[in-house]
């Protein structure tokens, strides 16, 4: 940590005055684009084999392996709530308290998913593929595929 700090307060004093925001995250490699075609060459496969279009499957599978969370919306609100979701699916409904809420599991799109979202995306989208008796990449290309995204699984 002390070598961030040296090498910013060596830029500091040569930055415009303006007020800057600093701001530390731990670092995450990003996932490479084979991973995204990939899964998408999967996907395509498994809609022509259910005859039923890639939006419709893509979205199916991001609810089922994708990064998801459950949320409590309140009816009257349902409809612009929902616009921020890539992918949502209604659960069901519920009262409390006199107030109506409707329950959903929304995802998000898997062009934001971190190397090792992908990851596990891709596991299950491979699972869901071998059960429909689509050929896939081997246990060992995948793992190939997967050491080159940066991830140990």
């Amino acid at each position: 940590m002390s070598q961030a700090l040296t090498k910013i307060a060596s830029v500091a004093p040569n930055l415009p005055k303006k007020t800057y925001d600093l701001e530390f995250k731990v670092h995450r490699e990003k996932r490479s684009k084979n991973a995204n075609d990939y899964s998408w060459v999967l996907q395509d496969k498994i809609a022509k084999a259910l005859k039923r279009s890639v939006d419709e499957i893509h979205k199916e599978l991001v609810l089922a392996y994708g990064v998801i969370e459950t949320y409590s919306i309140r009816k009257d609100a349902f409809e612009s709530a929902v616009r921020m979701f890539d992918y949502y699916e209604v659960l069901g409904e519920s009262s409390l308290n006199g107030k109506e809420f409707i329950h959903v599991k929304a995802g998000i799109g898997t062009h934001l998913y971190n190397t090792s979202e992908m990851a596990t995306f891709i596991d299950g989208v491979v699972q869901e593929a071998q059960g429909l008796d689509i050929e896939t990449k081997t246990p060992d290309e995948l793992a190939q595929l997967k050491a080159l995204w940066g991830v140990e699984r």
